[in-house]
């Protein structure tokens, strides 16, 4: 606001010498000096003379030479110097005139020969001040349109990093600071830690080398520590004038900085619960292996609920938002600085723990699909993975016309198996049987699935039937070579396969069932004819068996 004893420096724009004496008699004392006036003849020479110097105020005639109407003349002016208020001189006592020039800009219209020295003071000072409202408003509105898009932006992305760059970068370049960071401190339960230990994890106007610099994160985590003691902000206009002990002040002092504003970025209990209730989830269903497909079937997950931070458990420091002259000097940060940087501090706290919650629904979420996808005992593909891939292979094929082939396993005499070693040892067969299964069939498109109970199948895409009696033999093989002891199979000392193998070449008009019961015939006939062997199912449903 205005002080009233400051010397004011007005800028006279006047052609009549006569009106001109007036003016500065009036404005003029021998006991005090609170007005410099400067007398120009012409509106070009006041705008020149707005361009050298700054004035408090604009004492325009509209009756000057080059004066090309006043809405014309107030509007040049204005946009030279947008913050100065005008006050007109006029010799016409019309209400029009006088509505005209204020609705073009003007803070007040004197007419000429009416006022008397304390009313033209009063005018001025009114002017000033009024223009200084308007000034401040007009600002307080492009912050808060600033804040506004601000928070929008943050509140329009999910990615941490992104949100915390674009915050300092806009931040810096509205404040018009030297640097602008985001730190990370450390968990202060678990200080000890050397993975807790707090880093920058964003910021603008930083030189090179200034992240990894060791005194610049000590002197930050000083700054962290004041606002964990005070609870509040921590605004500094001179660190050589602080209060600070003498090591916290020499440590800023060398990391350069003069000035400092620091709001903290407090995280709230809420994402802690939120957090507890997913894991919880995801423990559930491990427990249950049968997961309705429509909950983990791959779709967007629901948006999140922001943490409440009017909530009372706001105790825990995730780090601070800190904005910093080095170069520039001593600073007086603003109240509607501190409040700008408070409000948007806020934001990116419950940025960054939507942040939180959306990378732990992703995790949730794979976690669950791969539960619904992976059979929980062997850790291959299970049923409902394999009728999947089986149907978007067979359509795939189709278009390209090429050969799928399909191979069913069994292992024999299972059940014998289990009822002599125990279930345990049983579970652990099919562990041992499925891995060497998908260490044999490892091409990237191959699958490799737990079909049901003892029986496995492996999907080979565009894979002729040599192929796939390549890719069986492999499997038996690998099969023999792991000599699993079986003292109840009829055939043999160890674990064993019967395979069934077929090959078609994929058609619309076809399902891909055919393929599946091609191979389980195949499988049959192996089995029917004394296991441990390999059968091949040709499209006209023949087979011959492959002997050991």
């Amino acid at each position: 606001m205005l002080t009233r004893n400051k010397s004011l420096k007005i800028l006279l724009i006047e052609d009549d010498l006569a009106d001109a004496t007036l003016i500065e008699d009036l404005l003029g004392s021998l006991n005090e000096s609170l007005f410099h006036l400067e007398t120009v003849k012409s509106l070009e020479i006041g705008l020149a003379c707005l361009t050298a110097e700054k004035f408090d105020a604009i004492l325009l005639d509209l009756s000057v030479s080059d004066c090309l109407g006043g809405s014309e003349a107030i509007a040049i002016l204005k946009y030279r110097s947008p913050t100065v208020p005008i006050l007109v001189l006029t010799d016409s006592n019309d209400e029009h005139t006088a509505l005209s020039v204020l609705r073009s800009g003007a803070q007040d219209c004197l007419v000429k020969g009416r006022f008397q020295r304390t009313l033209l003071v009063r005018a001025i000072h009114y002017a000033i001040e009024r223009q200084q409202v308007e000034e401040q408003l007009r600002q307080q509105a492009i912050r808060e349109r600033l804040l506004g898009q601000m928070i929008e932006h943050i509140r329009s992305s999910i990615d941490a990093t992104s949100i915390l760059q674009s915050t300092v970068t806009e931040v810096r370049q509205f404040l018009k600071t030297d640097r602008v960071l985001i730190y990370r401190c450390q968990d202060w339960a678990s200080q000890f830690d050397d993975d807790q230990k707090g880093a920058i994890v964003a910021g603008d106007g930083l030189p090179l080398g200034y992240i990894e610099n060791q005194s610049i994160t000590a002197a930050l985590a000083v700054s962290c520590f004041v606002l964990v003691e005070s609870q509040s902000v921590q605004a500094i206009a001179d660190v050589s004038a602080t209060g600070l002990a003498d090591s916290s002040q020499e440590l800023l002092a060398n990391c350069e900085i003069s000035a400092i504003l620091s709001v903290p970025i407090w995280q709230s209990g809420d994402w802690e619960t939120a957090k507890e209730r997913l894991e919880a989830t995801v423990f559930e269903t491990e427990k249950n292996q049968d997961v309705p497909a429509s909950y983990i079937s791959g779709q967007t997950v629901d948006k999140p609920q922001a943490p409440d931070f009017r909530s009372e458990n706001r105790n825990n420091l995730w780090g601070m938002l800190t904005a910093y002259n080095s170069c520039s000097g001593v600073r007086e940060w603003q109240q509607w600085e501190i409040d700008f940087l408070q409000h948007l501090a806020n934001q990116v706290a419950i940025a960054i723990e939507q942040s939180q919650l959306y990378r732990q629904l992703a995790i949730a979420n794979k976690k669950l699909q791969e539960l619904a996808t992976t059979d929980g005992l062997t850790g291959i593909a299970n049923r409902r993975q394999f009728d999947r891939v089986l149907i978007l292979e067979w359509r795939r094929l189709a278009r390209e016309v090429l050969p799928l082939s399909l191979i069913m396993f069994d292992i024999d005499f299972f059940k014998p198996y289990n009822d002599f070693y125990g279930h345990l040892r049983g579970d652990d067969c099919l562990r041992q049987v499925a891995e060497a299964i998908a260490r044999s069939a490892k091409r990237a498109g191959d699958l490799t699935a737990r079909y049901g109970g003892e029986e496995f199948a492996v999907v080979l895409p565009n894979t002729s039937a040599e192929g796939a009696k390549v890719v069986a033999r492999k499997i038996c093989d690998c099969i023999a070579s792991l000599k699993l002891p079986h003292a109840r199979s009829s055939i043999g000392s160890y674990v064993t396969l019967s395979c069934g193998i077929a090959t078609a070449i994929p058609s619309s008009q076809l399902s891909p069932d055919t393929l599946i019961r091609s191979a389980d015939s195949a499988l049959y006939q192996a089995k029917n004819e004394g296991k441990n062997r390999i059968c091949y199912a040709s499209s006209k449903s023949k087979s011959s068996p492959i002997l050991m």
